[in-house]
């Protein structure tokens, strides 16, 4: 498996994305972004959106953050979970 930081990096980045949670978890925070399912996502963004799924999937990939399979070889547990985890769109401010 390939590692781009050490532990100590790791957990320090850890604990800036908890505090950053932490301040948009109110009200306003949750307005602050808008979220979007993939489909949605791209015909609001167009090739933007299109771009910045190519790099989120090349990163993933490289950082070997899942192993891609073919559904017929998934059970019905793995395909249920697999659709839960579906990659969603969100405009940087």
């Amino acid at each position: 498996m390939k590692a781009d930081y050490e532990e100590h990096d790791a957990i320090l980045i850890a604990r800036c994305m908890m505090q950053i949670k932490a301040k948009f978890d109110t009200d306003k925070g949750l307005n602050f972004i808008q979220q979007y399912y993939i489909h949605q996502g791209l015909k609001k963004f167009g090739n933007n959106g299109k771009d910045a799924v190519d790099k989120e999937l090349r990163q993933m990939l490289l950082r070997d953050c899942f192993t891609p399979e073919f559904v017929k070889d998934m059970t019905a547990s793995e395909r249920k979970k697999a659709q839960s985890a579906m990659m969603l769109l969100a405009e940087k401010q």
